[in-house]
């Protein structure tokens, strides 16, 4: 071999060991994102120190439906006492926590308010919707505890338990886990469910509406909703996540996606034949169309740890 040929194989096999042994790039985090990250982690780390029933519609959940916690997403870190998430890019600027009180009888609270202490995170900068003043929130109770003193809690937790015992039945409207603190509404419909995992429990989310009567389902009423049980079963892990739906219906438009709202609350079959009909439209629809994108919720759920 001669020697030019040589010291080209030797500069070959070089490059091919620095290739090989290289570490890939960080993904550059878009503009404002290192400000927004550090400005939430000090939001929470000076927290932390301060101490501070219609017509029943169903959808089988498929078993490959309840997707793993993967590695570590990017976005913006909150923790607070014993619980950590992950916000994603784009779908908040932090979360303010708060710890909520002891609520029962003695402090005159209404019996679907009543819950032992316990921890509420509030998005922060979460995407305004015109008509839906619903605060985005996720809620950390002892599951036991809130099950004791509040009935509305005691029903969601058993169905969420049968559920994550069977994580592949079909469910229905009137047997999905419901917004216990929104006892005193009705649960009208229940699309896009499926089983999700964060990362220490189990749980469903689905996307709802809740009202004192069957009311039209609109486009900016409904919410993403997510019931989970960490895996030793102390704590409960409820979200509500006001999004936008891909309707056109309003309150004042609300057959205007195909499924006619009966004028006559006392038609049933009128009912019935309008929310499931809006239940497979909602079911069928691209989780990305709605707003925010369902992707982004789930991984905010994903990322949750409870110590």
């Amino acid at each position: 071999m001669n020697k030019a040929k040589m010291i080209a194989g030797i500069l070959a096999t070089a490059l091919a060991i620095t290739a090989c042994g290289a570490n890939p790039q960080p993904t550059q985090p878009q503009a404002g994102a290192v400000e927004t990250i550090v400005a939430a982690t000090l939001q929470a780390v000076t927290q932390e120190a301060s101490g501070q029933s219609p017509a029943p519609t169903s959808q089988a959940v498929s078993p490959e439906a309840g997707s793993q916690p993967t590695a570590q997403p990017a976005g913006t870190p909150v923790s607070f006492q014993n619980v950590s998430f992950i916000i994603p890019p784009g779908l908040a600027d932090g979360a303010t926590p708060e710890v909520v009180p002891l609520a029962d009888e003695s402090t005159g609270s209404d019996p679907w308010g009543m819950a032992p202490e316990h921890i509420v995170f509030t998005l922060t900068n979460y995407p305004a919707i015109e008509n839906n003043p619903t605060a985005a929130t996720l809620h950390v109770y002892p599951a036991q505890p809130y099950a004791d003193v509040n009935p509305w809690a005691a029903n969601s937790i058993e169905k969420l338990r049968a559920f994550l015992a069977n994580p592949g039945a079909t469910v229905a409207n009137d047997n999905a886990p419901t917004v216990p603190f929104l006892g005193a509404a009705a649960q009208q419909y229940a699309a896009q469910i499926h089983a999700l995992d964060f990362n220490n429990g189990n749980g469903i989310r689905m996307i709802s509406q809740y009202g004192q009567f069957p009311g039209p389902i609109a486009k900016d009423h409904s919410f993403y909703h997510y019931e989970g049980l960490t895996a030793d079963g102390k704590y409960l892990v409820a979200a509500r996540f006001p999004l936008v739906l891909p309707l056109q219906s309003t309150s004042d438009n609300p057959s205007a996606d195909g499924p006619v709202y009966p004028s006559d609350m006392s038609d049933t079959a009128g009912l019935e034949a309008y929310y499931q009909g809006m239940t497979e439209k909602l079911s069928a629809a691209d989780p990305n169309s709605f707003q925010p994108a369902l992707s982004q919720l789930d991984a905010l759920i994903q990322s949750i740890q409870v110590k």
